[in-house]
């Protein structure tokens, strides 16, 4: 979704979103399109970004800088994701809000049980870790 290297998804999106999915081969390279805030997730393989290692299914939060460029050391596949800066969030458990309040109502609705069920995964319940 969003824009990159002159495409253009179809997906409604209501700020500027950058969303990719690459599969490199090993000493392949990619420069990361510039947004706001950017970071790439390495679902398989390993990457450099000059010289910092990114292993395997970590994420790493990406500078400003415009010209990053992400080589494979493994044969990998990654998503770099980002965007234009939408202000503070908050983040408890799985729920992130601008809103510290929507955070507490969304908590007390996952613990009465009467958040919105997960369609095919309607039997099992996580209880929220307390802490």
């Amino acid at each position: 979704m969003g824009s990159a290297y002159g495409a253009n998804s179809p997906v409604k999106v209501f700020a500027d979103t950058l969303y990719v999915e690459a599969h490199l081969r090993v000493g392949q390279s990619i420069r990361v399109p510039v947004a706001d805030e950017r970071a790439v997730y390495v679902a398989e393989g390993e990457l450099s970004a000059g010289d910092t290692k990114i292993p395997e299914y970590a994420m790493a939060v990406l500078s400003d800088k415009p010209d990053i460029e992400l080589t494979a050391t493994r044969d990998s596949r990654i998503a770099i994701v980002g965007g234009e800066h939408l202000g503070k969030r908050y983040m408890e458990w799985n729920f992130v809000s601008s809103r510290r309040e929507r955070i507490e109502q969304a908590k007390s609705e996952w613990k009465a049980q009467t958040f919105p069920k997960v369609t095919g995964d309607e039997d099992e319940f996580i209880p929220m870790p307390e802490g």
